[in-house]
């Protein structure tokens, strides 16, 4: 078995981290998990509040699966105890609400590999079966953020600051925006019917207008909860509950290659390489820097940071 790492931060000039950790053990598991940016700048003795979720949990997790036989619990017990252990961790700090994180992980499991999913990272499968889960909650956040570009764009001329702006106004919500007097409000009121007609939300539509006034900021909500389709399934302080787990059991002679990647990575390349997942990067990149168009994404790009952090991890196997 070989493996390559690949793990670039958001920053262009590479000065700081970013919220991603890769997890190797070979022989035990591979795995990435990105923590959720902090709409507010938090940090934790000096570390960002997304880095510490995905090194908190890092270190969980290898602890679970070092012993055989919890890498055979079924995925609700497993995502339960890391759930556990992970508020565990942070009871000494006094927080109004913990970090979250992404896990995607091969857990090896003696004959068979097992792949396991919880939020949107994502796992290929001999460089072709992807298994990842997309959040009705960021196709929301997605939605609105596109059109609340363009329109900004007539009122900063700026490239970096209409970003940023742009970024305010999703993540610190709506009402902020309007209290600032970057949107106004009927602006607001279109993009919030806008919003719920085109993903068709009618249903729902008290809920999403509350989401979209308050912002990402106060997405956390929606975590580890039942209480309507917004929610979401994460590692957290709270167990899942939705079931959004993305799992499959593979015998291992069936498996040439794993790739185990961060949302960082907007399309995927034919071929199993970093190079190859580099090379597409810089494609989209290219292609729709902003992120509004062909890769519409909840942030967009500036001259000093890429769009997301990115971490890929690359298995070719004995077979």
């Amino acid at each position: 078995m070989n493996f390559d790492l690949f793990s670039r931060s958001k920053y262009r000039a590479n000065d700081k981290s970013g919220d991603d950790v890769a997890l190797v053990l070979p022989g035990v598991c591979f795995g990435v998990l990105d923590g959720a940016t902090d709409a507010e700048g938090r940090d934790l003795n000096g570390v960002p509040y997304g880095r510490a979720a995905s090194m908190v949990a890092s270190q969980i997790l290898a602890e679970i699966l070092l012993p055989y036989q919890n890498r055979e619990k079924d995925a609700e017990t497993l995502l339960a105890d890391l759930c556990t252990s992970y508020a565990r961790a942070f009871e000494d700090y006094d927080l109004d609400q913990l970090p979250a994180t992404t896990v995607a992980m091969a857990i090896d499991c003696g004959a068979n590999w097992r792949f396991l999913a919880l939020g949107d990272s994502g796992i290929r499968i001999n460089g072709a079966r992807v298994l990842k889960h997309e959040k009705l909650i960021d196709r929301i956040s997605t939605e609105v953020r596109v059109p609340i570009f363009k329109i900004l764009a007539k009122k900063f001329d700026d490239p970096n600051e209409h970003e940023l702006m742009t970024r305010q106004a999703i993540f610190l919500g709506l009402a902020q925006a309007q209290s600032w007097g970057l949107l106004s409000k009927d602006i607001v009121e279109m993009l919030i019917e806008e919003t719920i007609e085109n993903l068709k939300l009618s249903g729902i539509s008290e809920i999403v207008r509350d989401f979209l006034l308050l912002g990402i900021r106060h997405q956390n909500r929606f975590s580890n909860s039942d209480k309507n389709i917004l929610c979401y399934d994460i590692v957290s302080s709270r167990k899942p509950v939705l079931g959004q787990w993305v799992e499959e059991i593979v015998p291992k002679q069936e498996v040439k290659t794993i790739e185990i990647f961060s949302d960082g990575y907007a399309s995927y390349p034919e071929e199993v390489s970093i190079v190859a997942w580099e090379k597409e990067f810089s494609r989209c990149d290219e292609v729709d820097f902003h992120r509004i168009d062909e890769f519409a994404a909840v942030k967009g790009g500036t001259s000093s940071e890429f769009f997301d952090d990115r971490t890929l991890i690359v298995v070719h196997t004995s077979n």
